[in-house]
């Protein structure tokens, strides 16, 4: 038999890191399928199947290559040829556990980046690919196929070009040109709209900050790229055809409808030591005048403190305290508690705050369950959200114009009754009219509708920590 075409690197296929791969499992359930038993699945006749081509050329375009330098013969005896083909699955398998999954497992890197993929029979998908007609497509469908993460991955082909090519040209209008932006209506302009999408100043000028970011390589800004390409592994491969996405990195939340975004609302997120969480889950209800559970962290850590320099500060807030334990969960009156002699260790309470003008959840709260317990509200805290970075809160998200949000997620309601809802009455909870997608993300790269690559900010600083997880695997590809 003879093999006529040069391959691609199998070896090269990097197992993902942390994602308790079981490949040599994997192939035994592969090959114990009867198709496979008798002879092998990826060499037909003197070469590949088209089945086999279709999965080689997805690795190489992921970025995966090189050469079988030990089997690329032009004559393969049969235990050669078994030998191949098992080195072909393997690969094969890697690669779709890989698409499917992510380079890491989120989880084992970060206690609050999870994972939502839905791709976990990789066995199953490739004997349909061994087995399909259009092998091409089924390939396709293992990839996210949102319009972002295709456009990420051809501005990270853009980018590697542009470093293997000797990096950015020398002028700077060369260099603004180099990386897409429209330099025939001037420099300055350019320069602008550069500093727009690297969260700088927005002057036109060229200056320290300016400068420094344009001197950050294409090789640096490709390597950024991909690790937001796997943050995209983490999600479903299906958003929703409409669902809420807030990027943490960018501090904002977008509704998204039938791939456009129909509504953006800047939003103020996690602390760097109380980080919003990457996660997905689905929003059911929306409560208005929302009471506050006060978290006990939040309750030991900064509300107890104050309790005890001032005793009337409970009743000035409107928060009730509650026994904290299952024999005793009646409500307790504040001014016969020693504030003074309770600690972190001994508190032993539940804090519950009314709705009104000091309420932090302020007039919503989109209900959606995580095991993180973060929630998007409304807030009384407006200056925040004219800050260039807002990272203020303890891992909810807070947004500018919730209420603007609950008319389009209720959109029977006439808005009147919204506003009224938000500011008069006791606590409501109200049932969405369909369950809604929600998205908390972590993306310090992504592609404007103009075809340009935006750099948000690092404020947790995850890229640093997702990169060195990746680090084991050498050149950083998607």
């Amino acid at each position: 038999m003879r093999i006529v075409r040069p391959f691609v690197c199998l070896c090269l296929v990097a197992t993902p890191v942390g994602a308790q791969l079981p490949l040599d499992s994997l192939v035994a359930r592969f090959y114990e399928a009867p198709a496979h038993r008798l002879q092998p699945a990826w060499i037909q006749g003197t070469g590949l199947t088209p089945q086999a081509r279709a999965l080689l050329d997805a690795i190489e375009r992921a970025g995966d290559e090189g050469s079988l330098d030990a089997l690329s013969h032009r004559h393969l005896l049969p235990d050669e040829i078994w030998r191949l083909d098992t080195l072909l699955t393997r690969s094969f398998l890697s690669y779709a556990w890989r698409a499917a999954h992510g380079r890491v497992e989120p989880s084992r890197v970060d206690s609050s980046w999870t994972a939502a993929t839905d791709g976990d029979d990789v066995v199953g998908w490739l004997e349909s690919v061994s087995n399909a007609d259009d092998a091409n497509a089924l390939v396709q469908q293992l990839e996210p196929a949102e319009a972002g993460y295709a456009a990420l991955l051809a501005a990270w082909r853009r980018y590697q070009h542009i470093d293997r090519q000797g990096g950015w040209p020398e002028p700077l209008a060369e260099r603004l040109a180099a990386e897409g932006y429209d330099t025939t209506a001037g420099v300055a302009a350019a320069v602008w709209q550069f500093q727009e999408l690297h969260g700088l100043e927005t002057d036109g000028i060229v200056g320290p900050a300016t400068r420094e970011e344009l001197a950050v390589s294409p090789g640096a800004r490709a390597r950024q790229i991909a690790l937001n390409l796997e943050r995209w592994r983490w999600l479903p491969r299906s958003l929703g055809d409409r669902y809420i996405v807030v990027n943490s990195a960018r501090f904002q939340l977008d509704l998204v409808e039938n791939g456009a975004v129909t509504f953006s609302t800047r939003a103020v997120v996690g602390r760097p030591d109380w980080p919003t969480p990457i996660v997905s889950a689905s929003a059911t209800h929306i409560i208005f005048r929302p009471l506050w559970r006060v978290p006990q962290a939040i309750a030991t850590q900064e509300l107890l403190p104050i309790m005890r320099r001032d005793p009337t500060y409970l009743a000035r807030a409107g928060i009730r305290v509650f026994g904290d334990s299952s024999r005793n969960r009646a409500e307790l009156n504040p001014r016969t508690i020693d504030w003074t002699a309770v600690t972190e260790s001994t508190f032993a309470y539940q804090l519950v705050q009314e709705p009104g003008p000091d309420n932090p959840l302020g007039g919503m709260k989109l209900v959606f369950w995580t095991p993180f317990s973060v929630f998007i509200h409304d807030t009384p805290i407006r200056p925040s959200f004219t800050e260039p970075t807002r990272a203020f809160s303890h891992g909810c998200v807070r947004v500018e114009h919730a209420e603007s949000l609950a008319a389009r997620l209720l959109p029977s309601w006439p808005a009147d009754s919204v506003h009224a809802a938000m500011r008069t009455g006791r606590q409501r909870w109200v049932q969405l009219p369909d369950p809604i997608a929600v998205h908390l993300v972590y993306w310090t790269a992504w592609v404007t509708e103009d075809g340009l690559v935006a750099f948000g900010a690092d404020p947790y600083a995850w890229d640093a920590k997702l990169a060195q997880a990746l680090e084991p695997q050498g050149e950083m590809i998607p």
